[in-house]
């Protein structure tokens, strides 16, 4: 249907302008355009086009949300533990937020196609390996989340002597950017290849 196709466009074009607009870095804003091209070569199949939109408007409402921690909350603050706090608890319900949309797929194309097309109805063999990478995702963002509050435990009425052996915990703090980039990475390449996998088949159908 071409008002899922412009929902979808649209979403992704808004997903980048966003990206852009809270300096993000230049692997941070390949995924947004990465979305942006799947969906113009999935002008045909609204099945992927669904997909896609899933991510981008999910990604969407990520910029939008770091902008605003960025600029409106963390200026207020001045504290790195309550600033962490923040934004590990967005990214987690961002992530959540992702799985619920990818679990409610089909609920979710009813209302958007009105039950018009059954074709988001059919089988897209990307998303059984699409869950399981956001369920990464949403492990990553709680245990970041975890430890930053196990690394200021001082900050939470716990003797200093005991908090400070845990100070040093930093392995999701250091590495949370690669460890979140590795799986979304993952997500946007199976969602190609869910595209490549879905053509061919129609094309021998056909």
């Amino acid at each position: 249907m071409k008002s899922l196709f412009n929902l979808s466009l649209l979403t992704c074009i808004v997903a980048t302008i966003c990206a852009t607009f809270v300096s993000a870095t230049v692997l941070e804003l390949f995924f947004p355009v990465a979305l942006l091209v799947l969906v113009v070569m999935s002008k045909d199949d609204i099945n992927s086009q669904l997909l896609t939109l899933c991510f981008a408007f999910v990604f969407t409402l990520s910029a939008i949300t770091l902008y605003a921690l960025k600029t409106m909350i963390f200026p207020l603050i001045g504290s790195n533990f309550l600033e962490n706090t923040y934004i590990f608890s967005a990214q987690l319900i961002l992530s959540l937020l992702l799985l619920f949309i990818l679990k409610h797929r089909m609920t979710i194309a009813v209302i958007i196609t009105k039950g018009k097309s059954a074709s988001v109805f059919e089988k897209n063999y990307a998303e059984g390996p699409l869950y399981f990478l956001v369920l990464l995702l949403v492990f990553t963002d709680f245990s970041a989340l975890m430890e930053n509050f196990l690394r200021n435990l001082d900050r939470m009425g716990v003797n200093e002597e005991t908090a400070k052996m845990f100070w040093e915990v930093t392995f999701f703090f250091d590495y949370f950017a690669y460890l979140k980039a590795v799986p979304i990475f993952l997500c946007i390449f199976l969602l190609y290849i869910g595209l490549i996998v879905r053509t061919k088949r129609q094309q021998i159908q056909n």
